[in-house]
């Protein structure tokens, strides 16, 4: 075994960057750290409205550095006061009650082949039926969805509103998932797999495991405290012809495919399967008619290719093989079907 080239790199430039921080921290939108795989930013509750050149500059940088690592690895981490860490805390211990008490009336259901449990709720409604926490949660991260898609917009040189207001009908999902401990023996918790709506954010109890396929090897996706992942699916990657990236990314066991090629990985994960994990996603899709409103409008989109002549609602029911609770992500495109089988 070897240590991991990446983990080396990674903890030399953070020691570097300390000055860089500390001279952008004053600005509405800061960059927190800097990672040659997997940037960490500040985002404010809003970008519209600064009152300062300076402020307009660091939105400007901010979405510029989005850009670069959705489109050099599909990945990056937020912190933002729209989801402070208390809600987060609050949310995943909401998210572990509810799903071990395993309590299929409230739709909790089995994955057909990872070790775990989950629940899908698909609206405001749902989740205040379950918990009122989750419902906060929910609401916060649909504002920062908007706050994402507008710095993807910016970055690309798009109006700033571009993706956002055709994501304005909130058609989101918030998936609670439960990870149960395994042995050495076990292999992936979570199979290989991308994304498939536009924007996904993750919130975890801090268990290792999550891991990105970046040029031909898998790497650990790191976890900070009181910080979202943010990475983005196949409809926003076909949007952009390609430009931003729906990276391959799973949740590995010691038994995965490339755990042993690091001792350092191996023995995290070895230590991680032992505990059960607990995750939150929000899924992000556009508005249901918005294939059919960009072309009325002669909008030059990649979206209609992605979507391969279905609407968002028949392309999303493809890629998760059925509907409703049973989403699970079993059908692959042809371009992905290659990539996974490159990965494992």
């Amino acid at each position: 075994m070897r240590a991991h080239p990446r983990t080396f790199l990674s903890n030399l430039f953070f020691l570097l960057i300390p000055s860089i921080c500390s001279a952008i921290a004053s600005t509405a939108v800061k960059m927190d750290k800097i990672d040659p795989f997997i940037p960490l930013i500040y985002i404010p509750s809003a970008i519209d409205g600064a009152e300062s050149w300076t402020e307009q500059t660091s939105v400007k940088e901010t979405s510029k550095i989005v850009i670069d690592a959705l489109q050099k690895s599909g990945f990056l981490m937020i912190t933002t006061p729209l989801l402070p860490l208390q809600l987060q805390m609050d949310a995943l211990q909401e998210a572990t009650k509810i799903l071990e008490a395993k309590n299929n009336e409230n739709g909790i259901v089995a994955h057909p082949t990872d070790p775990k449990t989950y629940l899908m709720l698909h609206s405001s409604e749902e989740c205040q039926s379950i918990s009122s926490v989750l419902l906060e949660y929910y609401e916060a991260l649909q504002a920062t969805k908007m706050i994402v898609l507008q710095l993807i917009a910016l970055g690309l040189e798009l109006d700033s509103s571009y993706f956002s207001e055709l994501h304005d009908e909130n058609n989101d999902t918030l998936r609670l998932i439960r990870y149960w401990p395994g042995t050495e023996e076990t292999g992936n918790r979570c199979k290989e797999h991308s994304d498939y709506g536009t924007v996904t954010m993750l919130s975890t109890d801090g268990v290792s495991g999550l891991q990105a396929f970046h040029q031909g090897e898998w790497v650990p996706v790191p976890h900070v405290k009181g910080a979202m992942v943010v990475n983005i699916g196949s409809l926003l990657s076909g949007w952009t012809g390609g430009s931003l990236l729906a990276t391959l990314h799973r949740v590995a066991g010691p038994a995965s495919k490339g755990s042993r090629h690091s001792d350092d990985v191996y023995k995290t994960l070895l230590q991680a399967v032992s505990k059960s994990r607990t995750s939150i996603a929000f899924f992000s899709d556009p508005n249901e008619g918005v294939a059919a409103s960009l072309k009325e409008s002669n909008a030059k989109s990649g979206l209609t290719d992605a979507l391969n002549g279905m609407s968002v609602a028949e392309y999303i029911k493809w890629r998760s093989g059925g509907s409703g609770d049973d989403r699970s992500g079993l059908k692959f495109t042809q371009e992905e079907e290659k990539r996974i089988q490159n990965s494992t």
